[in-house]
């Protein structure tokens, strides 16, 4: 593990407050399920057969041995307690912030009982956990405990840095996973509790709302990722998306020290990472280049993890600074007093070298008669792009601002236009973030209005009418496709030609969205759920027609046709079906009947097999 700059001294900020604490609780049995695992099974990463490339995962090097811990078994357990080379280790994690922050699991107590940690309630809109040593209550992802013989101590901070799968092992070809544990409360580490969540989904639970101490904050969306920086000020939080428009580095001096802020590495990245400035007792200065980070005094290359890779420097490393990747509710309810960064920096006109594909240039063209007219942001982040699209960019035009994406295929972008681009978030929400959209052939340009909603917990979104921008899509200025389109090439169904053949049979077919990256299988190149005649499904589609068959034949309640698998999940599969706690066992769920359907199978069959 990499040396670290002291923590300020360890006092809670806000303290304890009992009356908010109380206004959240679960049921104790479900509480339980979903308060921790021990002892996870890890397994080798290289060929680890449960995990996808665009897998978000939390990293770490503890000991000299890299371990990666995918979100989505994870959120089914808030509380990770592992082991390294025989020492206990925290692994802390909760959905509703993003969160997924390391320790040491020392409880600050001589006691010789082990240290473990179990999710216990929620305050200011925070999961905290609770450890069996002292029966102390702690802010989760900060290792502050709030409350209990251990108030005031600080658990010892490992970095971690999140992003997907295939960087991670890229980073570390010897990396250790870890696995879906063998759970009968939750079968599925895929489904159910916490599968709603995508990278900064806007709303917050409205269960949490309650627990916040004082006022809502304003000077931020609650849902934007930040990370945040202890100092003697009260706090300092970088979000993602302002460093991104600062190039991915940012310098800011803080209580006395030179601080660097790295996002990136790539400009679709969205890892973050803080380190001390100075090399050798000499500050340096970075800029972002080729998906590292190079250092203008020696010309060296550094990784996200503060690693000099290349250049005079090779071996060196940075000091990393405690430092909490969070959405920014989370942050600033526990730190009130805490500072905001924010850019001044314009964005850039987009370049010609921007716009590599020609049928994304056409469109970009069109839009605008100047290419210079149109700014850019850069990228959509890896997780927010539509899987099946080759490259996505967010634009500024007249002020408003639009993402283009340049999907694989015809079929592709008919999807995500006739869908609108919505994701599913059941059981938050059947579907969020629907947009006005206008297709071009592979090329969907989609209306991204900032201020949808009414309230700063963004749980009550704007009617349409009350959008800026181009959520009410101007059509003169838009580009539309000549002639008549051509109907979908033979062999390249798509989602809507599925919805379509089950509404031609007489089936009512609603609340179709994107399944978050998540939920979709291995192997599986896209999915959404859906409701048909009331029953929830998920609908995947898989690369090719055997693995399709293959998934179909491991999982219950399933219906294969070509590439295509309709699989149902009623909202009977838990206990509680708000959080999708414990699975309630094959004999209490009342599965969809649709799938014995001679009529639906037919037309499920027909439109799946081309």
């Amino acid at each position: 593990m990499l040396p670290s700059a002291s923590s300020p001294p360890s006092t809670p900020e806000a303290g304890f407050d009992r009356d908010a604490y109380e206004r959240f609780r679960l049921a104790r049995r479900l509480g339980q399920a979903v308060a921790s695992w021990d002892d996870p099974e890890i397994v080798p990463g290289r060929g680890a057969p449960h995990m996808r490339p665009d897998d978000y995962v939390i990293g770490l090097v503890f000991r000299q041995r890299p371990r990666a811990y995918p979100l989505w078994i994870i959120d089914n357990y808030h509380a990770i307690n592992d082991r390294v080379d025989g020492e206990r280790i925290l692994v802390a994690s909760c959905e509703r912030c993003q969160s997924g922050s390391a320790f040491r699991a020392n409880a600050g107590d001589s006691s010789e009982r082990e240290p473990l940690f179990r999710a216990a309630g929620v305050l200011n809109a925070v999961l905290l956990f609770k450890d069996l040593r002292t029966g102390s209550y702690w802010n989760h992802y900060e290792g502050l405990a709030l409350r209990g013989r251990s108030a005031g101590f600080r658990l010892e901070w490992i970095p971690t840095y999140h992003m997907e799968w295939a960087d991670w092992l890229a980073l570390h070809p010897e990396t250790e996973v870890m696995a879906p544990p063998q759970d009968q409360t939750h079968p599925d580490a895929r489904h159910g509790h916490g599968r709603e969540e995508f990278f900064a989904r806007p709303g917050m639970d409205p269960a949490f709302v309650p627990t916040i101490v004082g006022d809502l904050d304003t000077r931020y969306p609650e849902n934007q990722m930040v990370l945040g920086i202890h100092d003697a000020r009260g706090g300092i939080a970088f979000p993602l998306r302002e460093v991104q428009r600062e190039g991915g580095v940012v310098s800011r001096e803080s209580s006395g020290r030179n601080l660097v802020v790295f996002a990136g590495p790539k400009p679709d990245g969205f890892t973050m990472a803080a380190f001390l400035a100075a090399v050798d007792g000499q500050d340096r200065s970075f800029l972002r280049e080729d998906g590292s980070f190079r250092d203008r005094e020696t010309e060296s290359h550094w990784s996200i993890e503060g690693r000099c890779t290349r250049g005079s420097a090779r071996g060196a490393t940075l000091t990393p600074v405690p430092c909490f990747y969070v959405r920014w509710h989370a942050w600033v309810y526990c730190h009130r007093g805490t500072d905001l960064f924010r850019s001044d920096r314009a964005f850039p006109p987009l370049r010609h070298e921007d716009l590599s594909d020609p049928e994304l240039r056409s469109v970009i063209e069109m839009l605008a008669a100047d290419p210079g007219d149109v700014l850019t942001e850069g990228p959509v982040l890896s997780q927010l792009r539509p899987r099946e699209s080759r490259s996505s960019l967010v634009l500024r035009l007249g002020g408003e601002r639009i993402r283009v994406h340049r999907f694989t295929s015809d079929s592709a972008a008919r999807d995500f236009e006739l869908l609108e681009g919505g994701w599913s978030a059941w059981p938050y929400r059947s579907t969020l973030l629907a947009n006005r959209i206008t297709r071009v052939g592979r090329v969907v340009l989609e209306a991204d209005p900032e201020d949808r909603f009414v309230d700063p917990a963004q749980i009550v979104p704007k009617p349409e009418s009350g959008l800026p921008g181009l959520l009410r899509l101007d059509p003169p200025r838009m580009p539309r496709p000549r002639g008549r389109e051509s109907p979908p090439a033979e062999g390249t169904p798509g989602f809507i030609e599925v919805l379509r053949a089950l509404r031609r049979a007489g089936f009512d077919v609603i609340d179709a969205g994107f399944l978050p990256p998540s939920q979709l299988r291995v192997g599986c190149t896209n999915g959404i759920g859906v409701t048909i005649e009331g029953d929830r499904f998920l609908l995947y589609r898989f690369e090719t027609p055997e693995k399709a068959a293959d998934y179909a034949r491991a999982q219950a309640h399933a219906l294969p046709a070509g590439s295509f698998v309709l699989r149902s999940t009623p909202v009977t599969m838990y206990v509680d079906p708000t959080y999708e706690i414990l699975y309630a066992g094959d004999e209490e769920v009342r599965w969809s009947g649709l799938l014995e359907d001679a009529r639906l199978r037919r037309a499920f069959g027909a439109a799946g097999v081309p």
